[in-house]
């Protein structure tokens, strides 16, 4: 039994008073063992210095299954890691062809960018030569149009004109209120009448003395109708 000191009482009081003050926390009481080990530089110690180890024994044939169940685990190993290494070598090798087949990509793009650039300028001069005749076209009919419309308005005109004149020319045998007395001489010096009459010969007997252009458009429609 390990003997108490008065200089250990101390540590004891103030132990204990933890304790008491937190019941449920556990306290370390011995310290863990770390083995100490002996450095590289020391020789083996004497009592090892003749010891043979005891191998187990193995019989001749599971060693030589074991022998052989190692060659062929080294074997696969060694096919595995040159099966890597080829991997590894075929994907940098496509690594490359990729950039370089990103390279011919981004070149055979721009080349057909150009392309459809240079096709969008001509189709451009196509549409705005279209565009110019079309107009010119537009102009030369809208041209035609109006020379119509001018000779519709001239011959329009000219027919009124004619209109015009006619009736200019119908008032003025027309009776007015400074002719009236000459019409009423003329009436009565040059008397006509327009009443008539036709027997079933195609004759035709006046009242009184008949106007000369109403007697000879008289005498042709009873002759068209006697024809007939």
């Amino acid at each position: 039994m390990s003997l108490l000191y008065r200089s250990h009482l101390p540590s004891i009081l103030k132990l204990h008073k933890a304790c008491s003050i937190a019941p449920y926390v556990s306290v370390q009481l011995r310290w863990k063992k770390i083995p100490i080990r002996k450095p590289r530089w020391l020789p083996m110690a004497p009592s090892k210095l003749f010891r043979i180890p005891q191998h187990p024994y193995v019989p001749p044939d599971e060693k030589q299954l074991i022998e052989d169940l190692l060659e062929e685990y080294y074997t696969k190993i060694v096919s595995l890691q040159k099966a890597f290494k080829e991997e590894l070598a075929q994907k940098s090798r496509d690594e490359g062809h990729t950039i370089e087949n990103e390279k011919l990509e981004e070149a055979k793009f721009l080349s057909l960018l150009e392309e459809n650039k240079k096709e969008n300028e001509r189709l451009r001069k196509i549409r705005e030569e279209t565009m110019e005749r079309l107009l010119q076209e537009k102009q030369v009919e809208l041209l035609q149009l109006e020379e119509e419309r001018k000779l519709k308005e001239q011959e329009t005109k000219q027919r009124i004109e004619e209109i015009v004149r006619k009736q200019k020319e119908k008032i003025a045998v027309c009776i007015t209120y400074e002719n009236l007395d000459e019409a009423i001489e003329r009436a009565i010096n040059d008397p006509r009448n327009v009443a008539y009459s036709i027997d079933v010969y195609g004759n035709v007997k006046w009242e009184g003395k008949p106007p000369d252009d109403l007697e000879e458009e008289l005498k042709k429609r009873i002759a068209q109708s006697m024809e007939n």
